[in-house]
């Protein structure tokens, strides 16, 4: 019984953890040719909802809160390759 209440308890914590938002991070606006994304970290995100930084020109400085997904929707593929940490969504930005 102990077991199942620490399995149960384990996979409900790491399914909060993949569900966490980083929230007002101070953040770099990244274009390249490869697509639009943020640094946080020294880490870049690739931006799924472009509409949200459309506004902000390359290399500002922003306040995002974003969150981690798993695939994007849309959008052109470029076969040039930019490292990056995956999908965000961006949920609000200023």
């Amino acid at each position: 019984m102990k077991k199942i209440i620490f399995l149960a308890t384990t996979i409900t914590m790491l399914t909060f953890v993949a569900c966490k938002k980083v929230k007002n991070e101070t953040m770099t606006v990244v274009r390249d040719c490869t697509g639009t994304y943020l640094r946080f970290n020294e880490k870049d995100y690739n931006v799924c909802n472009l509409e949200k930084v459309s506004s902000f020109p390359n290399g500002i400085l922003v306040t995002a809160t974003f969150k981690k997904i798993k695939n994007c929707t849309g959008g052109a593929i470029c076969h040039m390759y930019h490292e990056n940490e995956g999908w965000i969504q961006v949920e609000k930005i200023k």
